[in-house]
């Protein structure tokens, strides 16, 4: 085959994608509530919404059979891997310590914390995962023992007693603390200064030459060159697609790591509209993930720190 006839089907599939998207958008607050839940935090809980998404996607072209019962189909994608997740780090701290050397940090320990409205208690950091799911699936999403039974590929008397033994755990813990950030301040207001100035040489500056940028649940871009596209188009005004006026960056504090929160104003209403987070490696900035089609995620950011957010959509118009 070709080369360049390899990925012959992407212009075939971005169709159906935007429709998959637009599709399951009634589904995504909940299944995001779901996904911080067995996580523990925000960003790791979009990060793994990302996957279900791809993954259902996926599974349509693989199989013809009816996906009934979306909202349980998702919950249980999400299940799925997650615990897959959960058995890699089992298995890479069983490598690290085979090898003699300090495993990493328990799971647990580990993991930023986050209140996600009702949705991600903090405490559910100290439940088994069968408890752990069990319970965000009866308690968060309201399904049924016969629903969560469906999910967990188990009986409703397992149910019942994960149920049990979850909610007894809960109510006898302690909120596990968060962790700092290992992102100085300084370097993420140097990166606002730049953005604001429209300075692409010093955020070059900033970043190693083979920084990606990742627009989470849009285009990822591979190498300063080809990222710098993001950094124009971050000033750009068209009321017509919904890029409001004025934008501008500040930077802010959310569960102790700093991050840069833009604005802009839409209809009267100056509103967030996007959040930048940096990853930090030898060089300098190694990965820029940008929030800008993560509405969910731009809503419970926003409710955190007291400011309102404009209604993102999901896909770039």
């Amino acid at each position: 085959m070709a080369e360049d006839g390899m990925f012959a089907v992407q212009n075939a599939v971005r169709g159906p994608w935007r429709t998959f998207i637009a599709d399951v958008a009634p589904l995504r607050p909940d299944l995001l509530r779901y996904c911080c839940g067995l996580t523990g935090n925000l960003w790791d809980g979009e990060d793994l919404l990302q996957d279900v998404l791809v993954r259902v996607f996926g599974q349509f072209g693989k199989t013809s059979a009816d996906l009934t019962h979306p909202r349980a189909y998702l919950a249980r994608t999400a299940t799925n891997l997650w615990v897959d997740r959960l058995r890699r780090a089992n298995l890479e701290r069983a490598y690290v310590a085979a090898e003699g050397s300090e495993p990493p940090p328990d799971i647990a320990q580990a993991s930023q914390i986050v209140d996600v409205r009702a949705a991600a208690h903090a405490l559910f950091l100290n439940l088994a995962p069968r408890e752990r799911t069990a319970v965000l699936l009866s308690d968060v999403l309201d399904f049924s023992l016969q629903e969560t039974a469906s999910v967990l590929k188990t009986t409703v008397g397992a149910v019942k007693a994960a149920l049990h033994r979850g909610r007894a755990r809960l109510r006898a813990a302690n909120a596990v603390p968060s962790r700092g950030s290992s992102i100085p301040r300084d370097l993420v207001d140097r990166f606002v200064t730049a953005l604001s100035n429209r300075d692409v040489d010093a955020i070059r500056a900033l970043c190693v030459a083979d920084v990606t940028v990742d627009m989470v649940g849009g285009a990822t871009f591979d190498g300063f060159e080809a990222s710098k596209i993001t950094f124009k188009y971050a000033h750009v005004v068209d009321l017509a697609l919904g890029f409001g006026e004025n934008p501008h960056w500040r930077v802010a504090e959310y569960l102790g790591e700093p991050i840069a929160i833009g604005f802009r104003t839409l209809d009267g209403i100056e509103g967030l509209n996007d959040i930048w987070r940096l990853e930090l490696g030898d060089g300098g900035v190694t990965r820029l993930r940008l929030y800008c089609f993560s509405p969910d995620v731009l809503a419970a950011v926003a409710g955190e720190l007291g400011v309102p957010a404009l209604r993102r959509p999901y896909l770039s118009p």
